[in-house]
């Protein structure tokens, strides 16, 4: 399928590893200019270096999305961007009662304050050249609360939330805004919290995965560049009617309706 999009130019957020680079070299894939942004510049290089020898076109722009000074550079790049990919740091896991106002300020700032102001801000010059793509990474605990990860079950939601406002404001203009909720992949992350997770309960780690994949309907986890295909028919011009959509990537495993 040809998505149309070989001339458009693309930021994507964390980019170094998981989710997000398998959303830039998708992107890459499809003749997209692709700027991975992250924190890690030795990851981003190789990355880039991996997009390059796949005859993809690749630059990078290190930053800390819990940096608001960090992300200045792209966000009054005057080139502007054709599509952005949102993708926050993934956050440690917290119990509800814990209430530590600094933590959740913290996190606050980078999982929804920096993310809206480069979706605003992108999106109005997407709006001026009447078109443009804002894709979100989110988590299926929009939907449903995953026990632990209260960050992200409550930012994450406010964040959906808001892209739908957004939706709603950039629709006529030929911007599109959808957020892409992935259930477990094989990642970095999931590989990360599998390992605390025989550690908390002394248990094989291999008892872990089973358990996990024993909930997936697809019997595994996903691999990321399944996720990235996702990502780039989103940002193709064949997807210009979906607007406003959370799309759970996720083999099967939410159990509600919607």
């Amino acid at each position: 399928m040809n998505l149309r999009i070989s001339d458009k130019r693309a930021l994507v957020l964390g980019a170094s590893q998981g989710l997000g680079a398998a959303s830039a070299a998708a992107l890459a894939a499809e003749g997209v200019a692709v700027t991975l942004l992250a924190r890690s510049a030795e990851k981003l290089k190789a990355r880039v270096a991996e997009i390059v020898a796949s005859g993809g076109r690749a630059d990078f722009h290190v930053a800390d999305l819990f940096d608001r000074a960090a992300l200045a550079p792209v966000i009054d790049d005057p080139r502007g961007y054709d599509i952005l990919v949102l993708n926050a740091p993934p956050p440690p896991p917290v119990r509800a009662r814990s209430v530590d106002r600094a933590a959740w300020g913290r996190q606050f700032e980078a999982m929804f304050l920096n993310q809206i102001e480069l979706a605003a801000h992108l999106g109005e010059g997407m709006a001026a050249r009447k078109w443009g793509r804002i894709i979100a990474i989110a988590s299926t605990s929009v939907q449903e609360p995953i026990p632990g990860l209260v960050y992200s079950n409550a930012l994450r939601a406010a964040l959906n939330n808001w892209l739908k406002s957004l939706a709603d404001e950039l629709g006529p203009e030929g911007v599109t805004v959808n957020t892409v909720a992935p259930g477990a992949f094989a990642t970095e992350r999931t590989a990360s919290l599998d390992a605390a997770a025989a550690a908390r309960s002394g248990r094989p780690l291999a008892e872990i995965k089973a358990d996990g994949v024993a909930g997936i309907p697809a019997g595994r986890y996903g691999e990321a560049p399944e996720f990235g295909a996702m990502v780039a028919f989103l940002a193709g011009e064949v997807s210009a009617y979906t607007n406003g959509a959370f799309i759970r990537l996720d083999g099967g495993s939410s159990r509600g309706a919607t």
